[in-house]
C-alpha cells in the first residue's frame, strides 16, 4: 500500500504537537468546543469513502479535470507543492530551540531585547517598520490581535497567545478566470507565497528584535484564519465564508505568526460588519457554486467566542471540497463577489449601500 501523502499535518507537525501538549500550562491548547481543520477533515478516511469519485483524492484531482489538463495539473504541482512543503516543514523546524527550553527549562527565554519592548509599549516605530516590511518584501498587509483559545483547531496548539494577521492578494485578472487551472494556479501560487513570507518575517523578527515568534503556513493550518483576521479589523466573513478586505475583496490567503508579548495596539475593530448585511441580499456567490455548496443561512458553529460572539458554517464541506480538489482552489464564489472587482469596490459598495439602506 503506497505511503498516504498529507497536504494538512505534516510529520513535523505531528511531532510538534506531540512535543508541546506535554507542557499545557507553557502552550495555548485548543478549545474543547474546536472544530476540525477543513483539510485534515478532507483527509480523512471518513471523507474519501463518502464522497471520493475515483476512490482517491489523488485520482479526483487528475481525473477529475479532465484528461487533456492533466499535464498542466501535473506541471503546476511540480512547481508549487515542493516549496510548499518546505515552508510547512520550516514552521516548526524554526521552532527547534523554543522546544529544546522547554524540555530543559519548562518555559521558553525571554530575551532582553524584548522584555524592553514590552517596556516600551505600544512601540509604534517598530509596529510601523513591521508593516513596511511586510509589504515591501511581500505585499503582505498586517493585523494584531489576541488569539481566541476557540478558534484554535481541534487537536492543536500553538506557543503564543498574540497574532500578527497577515494577508496577501491574489491576481484579480487569474482568479477571474475560475474554475480553471489558470485560477487554480494564482491559488497554490499565494499558498506558496505566504507560507515563505510569513517565515521570513517571523525570522526577521527573532534575529532583529529578539522577539519569540511563530509562524503557520496557510495551508493546513493551526488555527481558523477567517475570523481571526476579522477579529483584527481587517474585515468581516462574506456569505460563502470567505473573508472579504477593503484591499483585495476576497482575492486573498491568510496566515499568522504568533508572538508570546502584546508589543503592539491591537487592530480590533467591528467597522468591516456591515458586509454581512450585504451579503444576506447579495448571494452571488450562492446562486454561482456549481454544487450548491454555500448555505442560505449560515449555521452556528462554536459560541461565545471572545470579541466575535461565534462563528459560523457557511459551506457544505462535502459538497465543496470535490470541486476545490479537482480545479486546484475552483475560486468562482470569489470570483463573482462584488467586492473582489478591484478599483475600490469595497468603498463603492459601502458607499451606496448606506444611502439605500
Amino acid at each position: 500500500m503506497s505511503k498516504k501523502i498529507s497536504v494538512s499535518t505534516s510529520k513535523e507537525e505531528k511531532k510538534y504537537l506531540e512535543h508541546v501538549k506535554k507542557y499545557p500550562e507553557q502552550v495555548i491548547m485548543a478549545h474543547k468546543d474546536s472544530q476540525q481543520e477543513g483539510f485534515e477533515y478532507f483527509e480523512s478516511d471518513q471523507f474519501s469513502q463518502n464522497n471520493s469519485k475515483y476512490g482517491s483524492l489523488i485520482m479526483d484531482k487528475f481525473l477529475g479535470i479532465g484528461l487533456k489538463n492533466i499535464p498542466k495539473m501535473i506541471k503546476i504541482i511540480a512547481k508549487y507543492m515542493p516549496s510548499m512543503f518546505r515552508g510547512k516543514k520550516e514552521c516548526f523546524t524554526d521552532l527547534s530551540e523554543y522546544l529544546e527550553q522547554l524540555d530543559k527549562n519548562g518555559h521558553i527565554k525571554m530575551t532582553k531585547q524584548e522584555k524592553k519592548l514590552i517596556e516600551s509599549y505600544p512601540n509604534k516605530e517598530l509596529w510601523n517598520k513591521l508593516k513596511d516590511y511586510a509589504w515591501e518584501n511581500w505585499n503582505v498587509i498586517i493585523g494584531f490581535t489576541e488569539l481566541p483559545e476557540k478558534l484554535i483547531f481541534k487537536g492543536k496548539a500553538v506557543l503564543f497567545k498574540y497574532a500578527i494577521v497577515c494577508i496577501q492578494e491574489m491576481d484579480k485578472e487569474k482568479i477571474d478566470k475560475a474554475p480553471s487551472l489558470d485560477a487554480g494556479e494564482e491559488v497554490q501560487r499565494v499558498y506558496n507565497s505566504l507560507g515563505l513570507a510569513v517565515n521570513d518575517i517571523a525570522n526577521w523578527l527573532r534575529e532583529n528584535y529578539g522577539i519569540a515568534c511563530q509562524s503557520n503556513h496557510p495551508l493546513g493550518g493551526l488555527v481558523n484564519t477567517t475570523p481571526l483576521a476579522g477579529k483584527a479589523g481587517m474585515g468581516w466573513q462574506g456569505h460563502n465564508g470567505l473573508l472579504i478586505t477593503p484591499q483585495f475583496g476576497q482575492r486573498q490567503r491568510i496566515a499568522p505568526i504568533f508572538i508570546r508579548s502584546k508589543l503592539f495596539e491591537f487592530t480590533d475593530n467591528r467597522k468591516h460588519v456591515w458586509i454581512e448585511d450585504f451579503c444576506n441580499i447579495c448571494r452571488k456567490c450562492e446562486k454561482s457554486c456549481p454544487t450548491q455548496a454555500i448555505y442560505s443561512k449560515k449555521k452556528t458553529s462554536i459560541k461565545n467566542v471572545s470579541s466575535l460572539g461565534q462563528t459560523r458554517t457557511c459551506i457544505d464541506r462535502n459538497k465543496c471540497y470535490p470541486q476545490f480538489n479537482k480545479t486546484l482552489g475552483c475560486s468562482i464564489c470569489m470570483k463573482v463577489c462584488p467586492f473582489s472587482q478591484g478599483d475600490n469596490s469595497y468603498y463603492k459598495i459601502k458607499e451606496k449601500f448606506n444611502k439605500k439602506w
